[in-house]
């Protein structure tokens, strides 16, 4: 008498959750990667954004007494000794920590290994995408700003491009990238059960 195992049971959400946020907890404070991370985002960031912007634009590490920054950006002219404008960021707020919340809900997401691995490999190209086009918002916004010292408003560019700043800042957005990334690269309908889920939201009528 043989007996055939069935398909796999969904994950519930509660179980989901816990694992995600462990996981997440775990990754996001490894000390190698947390290390490593700024200086490669810098080594890969520096060059696109100099090549974009014909500029003679820098990413350092910042001092260790610039609290909550660990990378400086700027922006140099020849012949002048200080820069147009000075930047400071945190590499491991804008791109680590959203790249480790990112691996984790992949890593507890029902999926073969195959299609997970792709999934992770996926998420740290779009993070790493998204942290770039923060950046080259930035310099916008920063190179428009030192063309015009002390106007508070200049128009529509202006306006845009502060916008377009802040909005790439807001950490609601950031949230909206990770999510939007793992639905779309772990489909975690197939692999959760929702159903917890489906009984908050309110009833049709009819």
């Amino acid at each position: 008498m043989t007996s055939t195992a069935g398909p796999p049971q969904p994950k519930t959400i509660a179980l989901f959750a816990v694992q995600a946020f462990l996981l997440a907890l775990l990754i996001g404070w490894w000390p190698t990667p947390r290390a490593l991370y700024p200086p490669l985002l810098r080594a890969q960031a520096e060059p696109l954004l100099a090549a974009a912007t014909h500029d003679s634009l820098t990413l350092r590490p910042a001092e260790p007494t610039l609290e909550g920054a660990d990378t400086v950006m700027e922006a140099r002219e020849a012949g002048l000794p200080k820069p147009r404008w000075r930047a400071e960021l945190s590499f491991l707020r804008l791109g680590w920590w959203p790249t480790a919340v990112l691996a984790a809900l992949v890593l507890a997401t029902p999926m073969s290994g195959r299609r997970r691995a792709l999934a992770l490999l996926a998420g740290v190209l779009w993070i790493n995408a998204y942290v770039l086009m923060r950046l080259f918002a930035e310099v916008a916004y920063a190179d428009y700003e030192a063309l015009r010292p002390g106007a508070e408003s200049v128009g529509v560019a202006h306006a845009l491009l502060r916008s377009g700043a802040e909005i790439l800042e807001a950490n609601v957005v950031l949230v909206a990238v990770v999510l939007l990334a793992w639905v779309a690269l772990a489909r975690p309908a197939q692999g959760l059960d929702t159903r917890s889920l489906r009984r908050l939201l309110p009833a049709r009528a009819g």
